[in-house]
């Protein structure tokens, strides 16, 4: 089949976009910015007879605030996300990342939700959305579903997500003032490259020079993105010094089981864990990286 034989739906409501979805199941695949999906048609990835557009599914694309969480919807593009004053002030992790996902141009068209529906372990964006303990919610003719992030995700590419369900928004408790967090990634090169590795830390609940809730997410070494829960453990409730961040980021390592591939070694992706958690933590809790 070429890709000039594949039919194109173009609902512009969501209800048109769920009730299309129900009608052809298995038989549709969803675009919106179109940056994987139709790159994955042009090398065979994958196969499909239509496509359903829901770019002017205005409905899912928004960036608001209700009690202190914070909604994006799926279809908000990484521009979005990098000019919006709440993401700004309460996800600052989430506008770094986005900052490093490709050039200006895909910054404007890839969205939150087509990372998401995506499901690369190297995706930018989940290592902080993980960090965040966020929630996707998805919905379908039948109801909405609300899923933890880490529950969504079920393996290399693989999600939750029913053939008559669309991601609808992913939400999350924002950052406050006295809350710390950072987002490193090392690429082979310095802009628009796929991560080696990345890494995303948030520490909230401040006493003093400790926090009360530590998460650590590693992206790019496992078949999902990794919560480092031992590095977690070693840094809840301690007093945070160079000597002890570095210990926790020691332990990072332990909880990555990364392949080799042509962007590096399991052994060199694992080094790079270490490293780049205690940079992350250092430049959360100090504001430099420390080296």
């Amino acid at each position: 089949m070429t890709r000039s034989e594949i039919d194109v739906l173009s609902p512009r409501t969501l209800d048109d976009a769920l009730t299309l979805l129900h009608q052809y199941r298995t038989g549709v695949r969803i675009i919106a910015g179109g940056s994987d999906v139709v790159v994955q048609l042009r090398d065979g990835v994958i196969n499909t007879e239509k496509l359903l557009n829901i770019h002017s599914v205005k409905e899912l694309r928004f960036i608001k605030e209700t009690g202190g969480r914070i909604h994006i919807g799926s279809l908000s593009t990484y521009s979005d996300i990098i000019n919006s004053q709440l993401t700004r002030k309460h996800a600052w992790i989430l506008v770094e990342a986005a900052g490093q996902i490709g050039a200006t141009q895909l910054q404007n068209t890839a969205t939150i939700g087509g990372n998401l529906g995506n499901a690369s372990p190297a995706g930018d964006s989940l290592p902080p959305l993980y960090a965040l303990a966020a929630t996707v919610a998805t919905r379908s003719k039948s109801g909405r579903h609300e899923i933890p992030i880490e529950k969504f995700f079920i393996g290399y590419r693989k999600i939750v997500l029913n053939p008559d369900e669309l991601i609808e928004e992913v939400s999350f408790d924002g950052l406050r003032r006295n809350d710390a967090g950072a987002y490193l990634k090392l690429g082979l090169r310095e802009a628009n490259a796929i991560s080696i590795v990345d890494v995303a830390v948030a520490l909230r609940g401040k006493r003093q020079n400790s926090y009360d809730d530590v998460k650590v997410a590693l992206g790019a070494v496992a078949p999902t993105i990794v919560r480092a829960q031992k590095c977690e453990q070693a840094l809840v409730g301690k007093r945070l010094t160079k000597k002890v961040l570095r210990e926790a980021a020691e332990l990072a390592s332990q909880d990555a089981s990364p392949i080799s591939d042509i962007r590096g070694s399991a052994e060199y992706r694992k080094k790079v864990v270490n490293s780049l958690v205690f940079q992350a933590l250092h430049k959360a809790v100090f504001g430099d990286n420390g080296v």
